[in-house]
């Protein structure tokens, strides 16, 4: 399974990266995701606060599928708007940002230091407005041309068969004339709803795409992590389930 998180190289980009350790995936359950994790056993900085959130509408956590559910409020039709912090790293507190306030889609996604602004305050899909598992962010109309998209989601791109987004390709990329995972002739694992396995967008930098271009928005589905306390002259450990892993949802999970 992959995970919304920073790679361990301490830089700022935001990626789908492994949720856990090599060793633990074949130990989970089919329906691990429906628990917690327990924060020794994951492999990058995956750990997110979900908070502060305003009070119009309601979020929770649904406990048999992992997914969170959100009620729209009575003057905003996409619920909550909430900042995601990274719970650990050197850059721990920052948010989830879109990179230089980029109403178009093809932003990159990083974390930044907290400024509670618009780029910075995201809603969840309940597969009305934006498909269930969805995370997006609503750039205001006054900053956005007539024909910009009201909501921008997390997403990758290459996924989708009707994607027209001009997506920009990561500067870090030595070669701009080599494939991409998915391009290759190995990239042949599918999912039941068509659309190439995740996989291939291991390690890659999440952008925003239109919630309406199917395949290319990322559907998540939230974990709490278990944090081991010692705090007796014995040794023994308490468990205490904080915070929340936010993991990419597949035909699998459903």
């Amino acid at each position: 399974p992959l995970c919304l998180g920073l790679s361990r190289d301490g830089a700022n980009r935001v990626h789908l990266l492994p949720c856990f350790k090599e060793d633990v995936p074949p130990t989970l359950s089919p329906d691990w995701y429906t628990g917690a994790v327990i924060i020794e056993e994951i492999e990058h900085y995956s750990r997110w606060d979900i908070g502060p959130c305003s009070s119009d509408g309601e979020l929770h956590r649904n406990e048999t599928t992992g997914e969170l559910e959100m009620t729209p409020g009575e003057y905003t039709q996409t619920g909550p708007k909430c900042m995601l912090k990274i719970g650990d790293s050197i850059r721990k507190g920052r948010c989830l940002d879109v990179e230089s306030d980029r109403t178009k889609p093809g932003a990159y996604l990083n974390i930044f230091p907290c400024e509670a602004k618009w780029h910075q305050l995201f809603s969840f899909g309940n597969g009305d407005v934006v498909p269930s598992g969805g995370i997006h962010v609503s750039p205001p109309k006054h900053l956005s041309s007539k024909k910009s998209t009201a909501h921008l989601c997390l997403g990758v791109q290459g996924r989708s068969s009707e994607d027209k987004v001009e997506w920009l390709r990561p500067e870090h990329d030595d070669d701009p004339d080599d494939l991409w995972p998915w391009e290759q002739d190995n990239a042949t694992e599918y999912y039941d709803n068509g659309f190439l396995s995740l996989k291939y967008w291991d390690g890659l930098q999440l952008q925003t795409t239109p919630c309406s271009n199917e395949g290319a928005v990322v559907e998540f589905l939230y974990v709490p992590f278990i944090v081991e306390e010692y705090d007796n002259d014995e040794g023994e450990s308490t468990d205490n389930k904080s915070d929340a892993a936010v993991k990419e949802k597949t035909d699998d999970d459903a």
